[in-house]
């Protein structure tokens, strides 16, 4: 229970399970199923909220063991356990000059990651992580262990990128690697700048010409935030380049701006890089999200709104209550799903043509001490989150669509698909799992909607 992320999602089941091998999967899944015993499933344990990866009343099948990964430098396909962490990944694949399309932040699981999209520092010239998935092994609730790729279940293989756990339990994910321009320097390019407050403004600028320009240099990444703690607010980016080049044009207007009080950008490797963003110890977290067009004015109501609610909380909580944040806002591109192979389905290509233009994806996370505070916190953190969806909405800026894998267990990102896919994974469910068993039994992670919003 000590390896979970976040304490709100580390919940006390009955009883858990952690399989060695496929077969003992398979033989879990199906004594389940048989008994009608509901369950929950964890992967790397990053999940932030209740249910998300465990269950009070069932059992908990921990995919811990599964945490592997092997590199095949015929076939360019890397073969990755659920279970593992992606500094770890990175680690393996570094000495054979490779990559992959993996989290941003070493202790990121890699099964929730990958099946909830997967948004990546390679995003912008790979796509998301699940459209680099060449095959899934995935174990059926009848106990079937099936391969899911472009020639066999290829309906299940779309419907898995994205679909999250709807289908049975991934025991492997195949993925395509990213070799380095040159493999024996296999590095990334980027670090976090830190800034005055004071030049907040100058941030959400160049946040904003980032993310309308970024189609020039699909090798660069930048996320801002805006963040609170016991020394006060503060603010950041988050720069990187994948192909190792310094200081590319792209952050011209990030590198501009004056009062720095941190800067960490250098040539690293993966797992050096995504490290930096560990977290120090262990709390409860609450995170909303949402995702809407690349408008300052968006994005300025968001960081004020910021500042107020995190104000609010202190008086309410109290000055040693120890709570935090990060308010982050990530580019949405359309290079970040013209560049992916094959199809997911996550709708983002509608959500972007029936805006004219990019987006960007907006996160609220709330780090918090105890049980007491996060139930007295929660409306508070909705309500800022409610207030950003209408005024988004009131200059026809919300796309209405959430990245599942920073939802709060409330607010139902797959219904953000679109009709059509929502469709495709209604299909697929009751094909590979007639009976329903990861629709009724299965307690943690989110559901395919039978209510499809217009």
């Amino acid at each position: 229970m000590t390896t979970y992320w976040s304490l709100s999602a580390a919940l006390d089941p009955w009883c858990m399970v952690l399989p060695r091998t496929v077969n003992d999967v398979s033989m879990t899944i199906t004594t389940l199923a048989d008994n009608e015993c509901p369950f929950g499933i964890r992967g790397g344990g990053h999940g932030a909220h209740a249910l998300s990866n465990s269950v009070e009343d069932g059992v908990t099948l921990d995919m811990g063991l599964f945490n592997t990964t092997t590199y095949n430098t015929d076939t360019k396909i890397a073969s990755i356990g659920p279970g593992a962490h992606w500094g770890s990944v990175y680690d393996t694949l570094t000495p054979y000059g490779v990559t992959v399309t993996g989290g941003r932040a070493a202790y990121v699981g890699v099964g929730g990651f990958l099946l909830g999209g997967g948004n990546s520092y390679h995003s912008g010239s790979h796509g998301f992580g699940c459209d680099q998935v060449q095959s899934f092994e995935i174990v059926l609730a009848d106990g079937q262990v099936v391969n899911a790729n472009k020639y066999e279940n290829s309906d299940l293989w779309k419907a898995l990128r994205g679909g999250s756990g709807n289908f049975g339990l991934v025991t492997r994910f195949d993925l395509y690697a990213i070799e380095f321009e040159d493999p024996s320097n296999p590095y990334i390019w980027g670090g976090i700048v830190g800034y005055n407050y004071t030049q907040s403004d100058a941030v959400i600028d160049a946040f904003i010409n980032f993310t309308n320009n970024v189609d020039k240099d699909i090798y660069s990444s930048s996320i801002a935030i805006w963040g609170y703690s016991a020394s006060g607010f503060s603010v950041r980016s988050i720069l990187d380049n994948v192909a190792n080049r310094a200081y590319p044009p792209a952050f011209d207007k990030y590198l501009s701006i004056g009062s720095q009080t941190s800067n960490s950008l250098r040539s690293e490797t993966m797992s050096n890089i995504t490290a930096e963003l560990i977290r120090d110890h262990r709390t409860r977290t609450i995170w909303f999200t949402g995702t809407y067009a690349n408008d300052p004015r968006i994005l300025r109501f968001i960081t004020a709104k910021h500042d107020k609610l995190m104000l609010t909380l202190e008086s309410i909580l109290g000055p040693d209550s120890g709570v935090f944040s990060s308010c982050q806002a990530q580019p949405m591109t359309e290079p970040m799903i013209s560049q992916g192979k094959g199809n997911n389905v996550l709708g983002l290509e509608t959500r972007i043509a029936a805006t004219g233009g990019p987006g960007f994806m907006f996160l609220i996370y709330i780090g918090i001490e105890s049980a007491e505070h996060e139930a007295l916190a929660l409306p508070y953190v909705e309500s800022f989150w409610q207030d950003v969806e209408e005024y988004a909405d009131s200059l026809d800026g919300n796309w209405r669509w959430r990245y599942l894998n920073y939802a709060y267990r409330t607010q139902e990102p797959i219904s953000g698909y679109g009709v059509e896919n929502v469709k495709w994974l209604r299909e697929a469910a009751q094909k590979y799992d007639p009976k329903g068993v990861f629709q009724r039994l299965r307690s943690s992670g989110f559901k395919i909607p039978q209510y499809i919003p217009p």
